[in-house]
């Protein structure tokens, strides 16, 4: 790096002014046997700028000849459900132009059922302790897991949020992608104290502090510096994301190499610095290159470019209105330092390149990971490829056939509100074709007055039925059904038998299952197992600065070396718990009468079987997603176990008395039927004409009263003699 003096007096400075910097042109040339080396091996930072340069060029010209570019603008027009305005012809009037939401519907409503099922319940992953790992001990990592995922995201955001933005990009474009690291950072703790101390005076053996000046008078200073390893996880949009061509899965840990394309400020850069192995140029350096304005225009992203190839977004078409400027605009900011510098972070299994600008390597080291650090997953797979294919890509036609029908519609309604009228031709009846519009009035013969123009309506009947149709196909394709949207997204038939709500449901449930599932084998899991690992190289001392509340709670228990050995196994419960839901709502009532049936325990202990309530429970409770389940079920305290001790040492006479009162009603039974048996005697003994009807009545009515009252008091007696 060249001394901060040389460059003092320089007015402005260019990146190829810079020692080490190497012109555009050179890096374009082939890679000779000296510049290529193994993973144990040094390479030159000209050898890797070429690598990662030319690599980023094959992959951009391989996004831009498949058409994908335009593919995802298409779809990000369709998502604002964008129809162009069209007059009508030889008219000032404008053609319907409605829009039909068809993809944003589908596309909000996973979102939704994704991040619903990913953290919808209080833990999103499970630790299953192995090879000797206590239970306490995995929920000690688990709440410091925990707590790291609350800042790991960009700029501090949550994890919760970050991947967010990864399935946004999954479920429209088809991929979602992630990068993830390790951070290590120090936080100063500050503090205020009196900036004149006061003196102590000693008065009758003790003493006494006398303030020397006003007390409000503070001043701030370090107290302790505490010490971070903090796990990142930051999204990575597809249009800044650039990885080896020949990739042929949706798992991007598959592919040869991979990069993105990152937009830090010369504030950034210069907190870079800090690191141990990065190239930053000077503070004097950086101030030359960016004021009063840069030289070097920051680079371009090839896959930014939304129609025409300018790279200033004035002379660009925006797929949405409110689309931010893209980051490789100079003129966003105003503050030179704030500007943006164009760093593409390329890597390989083994190697970690920074390149700013396309011409100077700010970072060329080796790493241990053995892959690149990139997580991925496919909403549905494509064959052979890496990109996989979006909602966006098949709902985009399914919407711009109901936009068609429905403008085509109100077309017609518009002509027929309006009118269109014919009238006399006479003698300069025009030989040229009629364009029709509302309002129109056309020339034929042989007229004599203006009349409206006979036209056949469109029925409404026909473009509803196909819409309901489409709407059914984009239900078979997105998954998104009843259960996602909150009403029924297909036909009306559907939806009228319960056999028909549970298929359409059961399907549902199935794809967002599988959904849910890659995104779990594809980025959740592995990034947890990968914090673990890295937690496995804290010392105590670190992990307690760590330390919340909960934190403080979990690890009271066990010993953070043990967390720090422990082995455990990773489980998103998001997918294990929809599965579960589906089988509860359909066998609960079954499981429910099996486990009250009369003599179930007995059978079990027949067996030599038990039945777990405590797991049970929790198995409910889990799979429904109520929170707090540690709180609902806990263990009993030595006070909780003395007053139950103390409650089965009580004798209790309950079955003793229902005992008496089954017995007391047995006996009304037997009076019951010997009074039955009198009624039918005396029934034949009197033959007269009297109300028969009425007098058997009133007999056993009398009889079946008195039998019961004299049973329940000799009942009672018992039981209270018994007593």
């Amino acid at each position: 790096m060249a001394n901060d003096d040389v460059f003092r007096d320089l007015a402005q400075l260019r990146l190829i002014d810079l020692p080490g910097a190497i012109p555009i042109g050179e890096l374009s040339l082939p890679i000779q046997q000296k510049d290529v080396g193994f993973p144990d091996e040094d390479r030159s930072d000209e050898s890797l700028l070429k690598e990662a340069i030319q690599n980023r060029s094959l992959s951009e010209s391989f996004e831009a000849s498949r058409g994908l570019i335009g593919s995802w603008n298409l779809t990000e027009l369709m998502l604002r459900a964008y129809v162009e305005p069209i007059k009508w012809k030889n008219s000032d009037q404008f053609r319907s132009h409605l829009g039909i939401p068809i993809l944003a519907e589908h596309f909000y409503s996973m979102i939704g059922v994704v991040q619903e099922n990913l953290f919808g319940g209080y833990n999103p992953f499970i630790l299953d302790p192995t090879s000797g790992t206590d239970i306490d001990t995995a929920a000690a990592e688990t709440a410091l897991i925990r707590a790291q995922m609350k800042h790991c995201g960009f700029r501090g955001v949550t994890f919760k949020q970050e991947m967010r933005h990864v399935v946004y990009d999954g479920l429209l474009y088809g991929t979602g992608v992630a990068f993830f690291g390790w951070e290590f950072y120090q936080q100063e703790i500050k503090k205020l104290r009196n900036k004149h101390q006061g003196v102590s005076v000693g008065v009758s053996g003790g003493s006494v502090t006398i303030p020397m000046a006003n007390e409000d008078d503070t001043e701030e200073y370090t107290d302790h510096v505490l010490e971070f390893n903090q796990g990142k996880f930051e999204h990575v949009p597809i249009r800044r994301l650039r990885v080896d061509p020949s990739c042929r899965r949706g798992e991007i840990q598959t592919a040869g190499w991979a990069g993105r394309l990152i937009y830090p400020n010369s504030y950034d850069l210069d907190r870079w610095r800090e690191t141990e192995g990065f190239n930053i140029p000077s503070r004097d350096e950086l101030i030359a290159l960016t004021t009063p304005w840069k030289v070097d225009g920051t680079g371009h992203n090839m896959l930014d470019t939304q129609g025409g190839s300018s790279p200033n977004p004035i002379f660009q078409t925006s797929t949405t209105p409110q689309k931010a400027m893209p980051e490789s605009y100079d003129f966003a900011k105003s503050d030179p330092l704030s500007k943006n510098w164009e760093v593409f972070d390329y890597w390989t299994p083994y190697r970690h390149i920074m390149v700013l600008e396309g011409q100077y390597c700010i970072y060329n080291q080796p790493h241990n990971l053995g892959r690149i650090p990139f997580l991925s997953f496919v909403f549905r797979e494509a064959p052979d490829s890496f990109y996989g294919y979006g909602l966006g890509f098949w709902l985009t036609d399914y919407q711009r056939i109901s936009q068609g029908i429905v403008n085509a519609f109100f077309d017609d309604v518009n002509l027929n509100l309006m009118g269109t009228y014919t009238t006399d031709a006479g003698m300069n009846n025009t030989a040229q074709t009629q364009w029709i519009f509302p309002g129109k009035i056309m020339k034929s013969d042989p007229g004599k007055k203006i009349e409206p123009l006979t036209r056949n309506s469109i029925m409404e009947g026909p473009p509803l039925a196909i819409i309901e149709q489409v709407k059914s196909w984009a239900v078979a394709i997105s998954g998104a059904g009843v259960n996602a949207q909150g009403v029924n997204a297909g036909k009306a038939g559907d939806m009228r038998t319960g056999a028909g709500v549970q298929a359409l449901s059961t399907g549902e449930n199935i794809k967002s299952t599988d959904l849910i599932d890659q995104i779990s084998d594809g980025i959740f899991v592995p990034f947890i197992e990968y914090l673990i690992e890295q937690n496995h190289k804290l010392k105590p001392s670190q992990i307690k600065n760590w330390l919340s509340d909960e934190l403080s709670t979990a690890y009271k228990k066990v010993d953070p070396l043990s967390v720090l050995n422990g082995q455990y196994k990773v489980t998103v419960s998001a997918a294990t718990r929809l599965r579960a839901r589906q089988q509860l709502n359909t066998v609960m009532g079954f499981v429910q009468t099996l486990i009250t049936a009369p003599g179930a325990v007995e059978l079990l202990g027949v067996q030599a079987m038990k039945l777990n309530v405590a797991e049970f429970y929790k198995a409910i409770i889990d799979s429904s997603g109520l929170p707090y389940r540690e709180n609902i079920l806990q263990p009993m305290t030595d006070e909780d176990k003395q007053r139950y001790a103390a409650s089965q040492q009580q004798p209790d006479n309950t079955a003793k008395k229902i005992q008496m009162q089954t017995d007391g009603k047995m006996k009304i039974d037997n009076n019951q039927a010997e009074n039955r048996m009198l009624l039918e005697a005396g029934k034949h003994g009197f033959g007269t004409a009297m109300n028969d009807q009425q007098h058997q009545h009133t007999l056993e009515e009398d009889a079946f009263n008195r039998s019961e009252r004299e049973a329940m008091q000799k009942s009672d007696s018992q039981f209270e003699g018994g007593e």
